[in-house]
């Protein structure tokens, strides 16, 4: 009987094979629409490079994108980077030999590869998590905070098809202690380490995945060992919180057992300051020419309604702690301030809920063109001007005042590294409906993490946030 993972790798690699004479269709057919007198490309036509569709499928094999799970922002960045690798490469190639007709069909190719093979991708695994073959069992050993913790990540990650099975102890305890698995996992069992070892066949494609305390994987690396030698797919997830792991590189000596992880201070570097600058630049301008209609329309209608200035500057606290005026449209009455020293001391809920995150959920110092603007942050369009001024990044931290700085302790160092955002992951993480503590956390993961590719999937992500208004008030 063919196994489940069998089926998902020959699906996905049926998937793979189909979006590519899709694209070679679609490229076809663009290139007939912009010039009609040119002659149909045939597969004879484009020469050998018939063949490269087989060498991309074998180069996936052996990146394992057909058996490892991956989140799906991590492994579309691997899709696109494999694909412009082979791109340039082709591209290069036809620049210099082929005629101008399949140099503009090869360009035409590539681009459209980009999004009919990641959209195939997610359609097949979507349809095999439909049809009840995508899962894979997963069992968790460990039932301290750090399994509570990977469970939870594997859970919210839905496309990757993980179904946690149980927890295992590998102390020869059945029991848990201090309550460390949580009511989200308490109708998942808790198994001894034996049961993973008197296994039957049906277990052999499921996933170990090890998420032990520092001090218990070194106590128990022989079971380890043994788990290993027993599945394919056993994953070790280290306790180590807050440091910046991504692009961290792991290295190890010839004939050592020692492992290093080297860490990279990725904004640190003078070319990656660069590059966020110049994007930053780059949208902004984009943005603001795009937008311009809808920032005309937005201060029409504030000045028509309220009868006051259209722009609000606020101070905030920029890089480097220097002071900055953050722009937004006004959505305030103009004796807000006022309406807030009454509330403050006439509510002690309200009060207590102002201490707790600087803002108010139903806020009575907003104005009804305010609450719209809010509610679709398009109160933070002008924003772009700050980040064209160099005050602000298109993705950052929360701009903050001063009397937030506090709650920062000394997490404030990371904040003054970098320009604070228009939008960051606390934006696309649950805005104003998560707590001060995880906003913190949020900013500070970003800025020890930041890469450029995920500058792009915050923004992403944003605009579903926005179209969504999760969190928003």
């Amino acid at each position: 009987m063919i196994n489940k993972t069998t089926i998902q790798k020959t699906c996905l690699i049926l998937s793979d094979i189909l979006a590519l004479l899709i694209t070679f269709l679609v490229a076809r057919y663009i290139l007939s629409i912009i010039n009609p007198s040119i002659e149909h490309i045939t597969f004879k036509s484009v020469g050998i490079a018939k063949f490269g569709g087989l060498i991309v499928i074998l180069v996936f094999w052996y990146q394992e994108q057909y058996v490892k799970r991956r989140p799906t922002w991590e492994e579309l960045a691997l899709l696109y980077k494999t694909i412009f690798i082979f791109a340039m490469l082709h591209m290069g190639l036809s620049f210099l030999i082929s005629h101008h007709v399949i140099k503009i069909y090869n360009l035409l190719f590539w681009s459209t590869l980009y999004f009919v093979l990641p959209t195939f991708r997610y359609l097949t695994k979507l349809s095999l998590h439909y049809l009840g073959l995508w899962t894979r069992n997963v069992y968790i050993v460990g039932t301290g905070k750090n399994a509570v913790a990977a469970a939870q990540l594997l859970s919210n990650n839905h496309i990757l098809g993980y179904k946690i099975i149980a927890f295992v102890v590998v102390d020869g305890s059945n029991t848990l202690a201090q309550h460390e698995l949580n009511f989200a996992f308490k109708d998942i069992p808790v198994v001894a380490y034996d049961v993973l070892l008197n296994h039957d066949a049906s277990m052999l494609d499921s996933e170990i995945v090890v998420a032990l305390s520092s001090t218990e994987i070194v106590h128990h690396l022989k079971k380890i060992n043994i788990l290993q030698s027993h599945y394919v797919f056993v994953s070790i997830v280290p306790d180590i919180i807050g440091l910046p792991l991504y692009g961290v590189h792991v290295e190890h000596f010839f004939g050592n057992d020692q492992l290093f992880l080297r860490l990279q201070n990725n904004l640190g570097r003078r070319l990656n300051r660069l590059i966020k600058r110049l994007t930053d630049i780059f949208l902004s301008c984009f943005g603001l020419i795009i937008l311009s209609p809808v920032i005309v329309v937005i201060s029409i209608l504030i000045s028509i309604t309220t009868r006051q200035s259209v722009f609000f500057r606020h101070k905030r606290i920029g890089k480097d702690g220097k002071y900055f005026y953050c722009i937004k449209f006004q959505t305030m009455y103009s004796n807000g301030q006022e309406i807030l020293d009454q509330i403050l001391v006439n509510d002690p809920a309200k009060r207590l809920e102002w201490e707790k995150d600087f803002k108010l959920k139903d806020d009575p110092r907003v104005t009804p063109i305010g609450k719209f603007l809010r509610k679709t942050s398009l109160d933070e369009l002008p924003q772009l001007f700050n980040v064209l001024l160099g005050e602000m990044s298109l993705v950052g931290p929360r701009p903050i005042v001063d009397a937030e700085v506090n709650k920062y302790h000394d997490d404030f160092y990371y904040y003054k590294l970098v320009r604070p955002g228009i939008t960051g992951l606390w934006q696309i993480s649950g805005r104003n409906d998560i707590d001060y503590h995880k906003r913190v956390r949020l900013d500070v993961c970003y800025i020890k993490n930041w890469s450029l590719w995920y500058d792009f999937v915050i923004l992403f992500k944003t605009i579903q946030a926005v179209l969504w208004q999760n969190g928003a008030y």
